[in-house]
């Protein structure tokens, strides 16, 4: 861990190091590097907004058939989702190589992810006024019904 840290701080992500893994800013959020038994994992953390759970979730999940390297879970508690990206990495020289790499793949999840929420939030506000413009227009030309005789 302390050979990676020394990679990021002379590449200038101005990590801190923690016990048991390395924190970083990517993309306006705190990344965490850890290392263990020869894979480094990158990921990210966000909280799951409540209103748009579902939302979020099938987000994550169109954007999990999309990519390869970069995997969104959901977490136990069922209120956080994380974005991992793991590679095989047995060496600094490897770190260097393939860190970069990891980050831009990341990186373009988390762009894919924030694409598919303003395409679905969209849908759904789209589809919220076509049920509400059909009501007030069945309301408006039930008014005008005449009761049989």
């Amino acid at each position: 861990m302390r050979s990676i840290f020394r990679c990021m701080m002379e590449d200038g992500y101005y990590p801190t190091f923690e016990k048991t893994h390395i924190l970083f800013d990517l993309a306006d959020n705190t990344a965490v590097v850890e290392y263990e038994e020869g894979v480094l994992s990158v990921r990210i953390f966000f909280s799951i907004d409540e209103d748009a759970y579902d939302l979020f979730l099938e987000a994550s999940n169109a954007v999990m058939m999309d990519t390869f390297m970069v995997k969104p879970a959901v977490l136990d508690d069922m209120k956080n989702i994380m974005f991992s990206c793991e590679i095989p990495c047995d060496t600094a020289k490897e770190f260097r190589k393939f860190f970069p790499r990891c980050i831009e793949r990341l990186t373009e999840t988390l762009m894919m992810h924030k694409a598919e929420m303003k395409r679905l939030i969209l849908a759904e506000n789209v589809s919220s006024a076509t049920i509400s413009a059909a009501e007030d227009t069945f309301i408006m030309s039930s008014k005008g019904l005449k009761p049989l005789s």
